[in-house]
């Protein structure tokens, strides 16, 4: 028996419904885990379905969901911050945790891994954190986007020019980024950290690894992808692979 996808939809704080689909591997999970996609990504993107069945062939069950406002899940984009993409994390943890098992992993790919940082101290279940290609702090992200003229205000509007996309939101996502505290998120971080990059991203430097590294208080670990790795992950499964074998070890070796 091969593994399944099936879907599985929650609620988020704000009583959006959010489409989410669960990756079983063929036997009993070893534990469950949470992949967040990238900013405007959906639970379809290559680097979400490629880690998540990745960790599926390492008997790991994995949910991949679409935030608020995009893919298949209700609300509006527009409507969304920094803030609201870390509470759908957090209810996408505590619905797999009613309907299943607490997660024990949680991945964050770009800014969801910024926003995974910021949610892991409110899912006590977890023993780890990975982040994929993840700013250091939200505020880095719009800083290069204006370097570029790449945020346009106007009123309470902004446009904002992502991989050469527009997409218009509430200037109040630009101010919450802008603001965060990621330094106070990062001083909570008490979980086994392993931020993955790609050494020559062209979307999120790799420095940012570490940055994210230089604040950490947990133990933290900077694992380079291949050299041809990008920031979506739309060349081969071999990074996928890397992901999962890093984080089935591990747990091999940690599973509480």
């Amino acid at each position: 028996m091969s593994h399944r996808t099936v879907p599985f939809s929650f609620s988020n704080d704000r009583g959006q419904t959010l489409a989410g689909l669960l990756e079983l591997p063929a036997a009993p999970p070893l534990f469950y885990g949470v992949y967040a996609p990238c900013f405007t990504c959906t639970r379809e993107s290559h680097a979400a379905h490629k880690v998540c069945r990745a960790l599926t062939n390492c008997n790991v069950a994995m949910l991949r969901f679409d935030l608020t406002g995009l893919g298949a899940s209700e609300g509006n984009f527009a409507e969304t911050s920094f803030s609201t993409r870390i509470l759908d994390i957090v209810a996408a943890c505590r619905a797999v945790e009613k309907e299943y098992a607490a997660p024990k992993l949680l991945i964050g790919h770009s800014i969801s891994g910024t926003a995974a940082l910021a949610a892991a101290s409110q899912v006590p279940s977890l023993q780890a954190v990975a982040t994929l290609g993840a700013p250091a702090d939200p505020r880095h992200v719009v800083n290069g986007l204006r370097r570029h003229d790449l945020v346009k205000i106007s009123g309470d509007m902004a446009e904002m020019t992502v991989t050469g996309r527009k997409y218009t939101v509430k200037k109040a996502m630009v101010d919450d980024m802008e603001t965060y505290d990621m330094a106070g998120a990062m001083a909570a971080l008490k979980k086994r950290l392993f931020i993955f990059h790609a050494p020559h991203d062209d979307i999120v430097p790799f420095h940012n690894a570490a940055d994210i590294r230089s604040r950490a208080v947990c133990d933290a670990e900077i694992l380079p992808l291949s050299e041809g790795a990008t920031h979506l992950l739309e060349r081969g499964d071999e990074d996928a692979a890397f992901i999962a074998e890093t984080l089935a070890c591990w747990f091999g070796q940690h599973l509480e």
